[in-house]
């Protein structure tokens, strides 16, 4: 056999050994790092029939947050795209809301003074638009405001701009027996209207924060209307009231991101189960792919450390950040 024709079967063989790699690999977005191992470690453990540390099917809960852990909380928040249109309108109808500090930082677009206000911020703005308005009317544009709205940093709608190896590690989990849930800070109405298409996430298995509704009547029809207050801040130590109003069990897996001190409760929470449990939070350190930014204390990683909860670096952890 001539050099060129070993050579040749040489590469055949490589690509090859590569595909069925990539075709093996549950997770293929992520770099082969202590992280990713210790995710298929877990895995592994709680499914194997026989083992000291099987989990059944029923109790392989995964909770996960939304913004900045399945998708960019920067440059805005996804839930503030289906108002940014009505800020405006509003405050011209109701100019008082214009004192409100969020929708004050969101009129001058003082982004960092908006993220700086936290999920608090975040929902006092969906209150100041949504009231009056009926949960119907709220959620008629939500899927075409997202899909159609392009984010300026990925090159991609921000119904696209989802974290891929995330969205991996929800196929993942899911064909290992596991059911995913949501409980994020955003507007519960808003996240289960975008949680099907974009996470494969069932509205039902959505968590979040709710805006006080009344019953109502309009042309002979019941309806519920926004009142313009929020009634419940899914955030910090809100999550574990949340996930036990809902599930009534302690999660499996919890999944979440430093930046804004939101996620540590639920993981603590998670980690206090009788059993074996995975928490999972990723550090925003890729100011080149996505944004580096951090807690002024470093709340999060901190309690990460202390705790034992795994700290995801999307700078070293991650081949890919947002798939095209």
């Amino acid at each position: 056999m001539s050099i060129r024709r070993i050579a040749l079967t040489i590469l055949a063989m490589l690509a090859w050994a590569t595909s069925a790699h990539a075709q093996t690999d549950p997770l293929p977005s992520w770099n082969e790092t202590p992280a990713k191992q210790a995710i298929v470690a877990f895995v592994a453990k709680v499914t194997q029939a026989g083992g000291s540390d099987f989990v059944p099917p029923p109790e392989r809960i995964a909770v996960f947050d939304m913004d900045g852990t399945l998708v960019p909380e920067r440059p805005i928040p996804l839930a503030l795209i289906p108002i940014l249109a009505d800020i405006r309108d509003a405050v011209a109808r109701t100019p008082d809301l214009g004192n409100r500090p969020a929708v004050a930082a969101l009129l001058k677009g003082d982004h960092a003074g908006l993220h700086a206000l936290g999920e608090q911020g975040l929902n006092d703005l969906i209150a100041a638009v949504t009231d009056g308005k009926t949960t119907e009317q709220i959620i008629a544009n939500v899927r075409s405001l997202i899909a159609n709205r392009p984010n300026e940093i990925f090159g991609v709608s921000y119904g696209r701009a989802i974290y891929r190896p995330m969205q991996e590690l929800l196929a993942y989990l899911q064909a290992n027996g596991f059911t995913s849930w949501i409980c994020s800070g955003s507007p519960l109405l808003i996240t289960r209207e975008l949680a099907p298409e974009m996470f494969g996430i069932p509205p039902e298995r959505v968590m979040g924060s709710n805006v006080r509704t009344r019953l109502d009547e309009r042309d002979g029809k019941t309806v519920l209307v926004f009142a313009g207050h929020v009634e419940h801040l899914n955030d910090q130590d809100g999550k574990p009231v949340t996930i036990n109003r809902t599930i009534g069990a302690r999660p499996l897996f919890v999944a979440g991101n430093e930046g804004g001190r939101g996620d540590i409760a639920m993981m603590r929470w998670s980690k206090d189960r009788s059993g074996p449990s995975f928490q999972l939070l990723i550090d925003h350190d890729d100011a080149e792919r996505e944004f580096a930014y951090a807690e002024p204390d470093d709340f999060s990683l901190n309690a990460a450390r202390r705790y034992g909860f795994q700290i995801v670096s999307i700078k070293q952890d991650w081949k890919v950040v947002i798939g095209k």
